[in-house]
């Protein structure tokens, strides 16, 4: 399998956490930006035991993870949903009272499995953002273009999920999960939605 391109990553925040489910998400989810570049590190607690001088027990288990993801661009309105600034007209208040809400994160990558593209979907069910690095320079005879970088903290959700993951044959079908995830249409604390055209 091999991995040559990532898309759409959508963010909605947390308007419920039910016991023993997945959060329920308030609103529709919104684009981020254009995926650059998603880069994940996990956190894991292990233990081992040896016993009459062999390994007789050995455990891993997910403590969290974090999330260092690249997007060509972040819109005001969309920061005010993530980090939890506040927009007032033009101008954006980064303060440091601000709690980014936590939400859920989805996106797709593409992969290519024995000739055949795969479309395969991942999606946290509770993350929270904080805003990444800023980095500005001058014009000179060469052009490198900036990014917007952002950090998920990913943690699990009531249910003891972190992550979900699904294969897609067609690239809408990707992008309509990736959307459907993060959109709520009851209040069991499941997620479903409607599936949009590409």
């Amino acid at each position: 399998m091999a991995s040559f391109g990532a898309k759409n990553p959508y963010f909605a925040p947390i308007k419920s956490e039910p016991e023993g489910k997945l959060p329920v998400y308030e609103g529709e989810p919104v684009k981020i930006g254009r995926l650059v570049k998603s880069d994940l590190t996990l956190t894991m607690a292990s233990g081992k035991l040896y016993a009459d001088d062999e390994l007789a027990e050995s455990a891993e288990e997910f403590v969290s993870g974090s999330i260092a993801m690249e997007t060509d661009d972040v819109l005001d309105s969309v920061a005010s949903v993530i980090y939890g600034a506040t927009v007032t007209e033009k101008t954006v208040v980064y303060n440091t009272s601000d709690n980014p809400p936590p939400g859920g994160l989805s996106y797709y990558k593409k992969l290519m499995r024995r000739g055949k593209l795969v479309f395969k979907g991942y999606f946290y069910p509770r993350v929270k953002a904080a805003l990444g690095n800023d980095t500005a320079q001058t014009k000179a005879d060469s052009i490198t273009f900036g990014t917007s970088s952002t950090t998920f903290t990913v943690s699990n959700a009531n249910n003891g999920d972190w992550r979900h993951t699904e294969e897609f044959d067609a690239e809408a079908d990707a992008l309509a999960w990736v959307k459907s995830v993060l959109t709520t249409t009851d209040t069991s604390g499941a997620s479903t939605g409607e599936q949009d055209d590409v």
